[in-house]
């Protein structure tokens, strides 16, 4: 059977090994060739946010898995790469200076992830360097009440100068992070 006439599956199935083998550039003809000849599916939108995300085009990628997840919704591996697409996008638009951007893409992961505590320890620094004080030591908290062990960069995120603040004790510190509401 041609690749022309292939079902999605068979074209499906051709693109991971693509990928899989490290051709995302074949694997993105063989998944657009999909698109254009078959109904909408949501693993070859899938598979297409995954090689974005390779890609670095985050913003593709969050496009590609949110048209997987109408098509099936509350799929667990897309959801995955939904957060990972929307994590990795707030730090592209960290990267360009645009705040409001990276806030908005952090809460996407959140809303997806909440259990991505990197995601809330970096929406704290966010709104903290926005002089959002409180709202970043409920993000904080949230973070510290997931794992603990981000204690320190948040210690060091709220030692900066101008927009943080200094415990003098840091055991002061941890008691307001886990009593911080959600």
């Amino acid at each position: 059977m041609s690749p022309v006439s292939a079902s999605v599956e068979a074209l499906l199935d051709l693109a991971i090994r693509h990928v899989n083998a490290g051709q995302r550039d074949r694997a993105r003809l063989l998944c657009d060739q999909a698109v254009a000849t078959h109904p909408p599916h949501p693993a070859v939108q899938q598979l297409l946010a995954v090689i974005s995300l390779q890609d670095g085009d985050a913003a593709a990628a969050v496009e590609r898995a949110a048209s997987s997840l109408a098509l099936r919704p509350g799929h667990p591996p897309t959801l995955r790469v939904a957060a990972d697409a929307w994590f990795q996008l707030s730090a592209e638009r960290h990267a360009q200076g645009d705040s409001g951007g990276e806030e908005q893409a952090l809460q996407q992961v959140l809303k997806l992830a909440p259990e991505r505590t990197e995601a809330e320890v970096n929406l704290g620094i966010v709104l903290q360097e926005r002089g959002a004080i409180d709202a970043a030591m409920r993000a904080y908290g949230r973070a510290y009440r997931l794992r603990e062990d981000c204690f320190g960069r948040i210690a060091h995120a709220l030692a900066t100068a101008q927009v943080g603040r200094l415990w003098v004790n840091l055991d002061d510190l941890r008691a307001e992070l886990r009593a911080m509401p959600a």
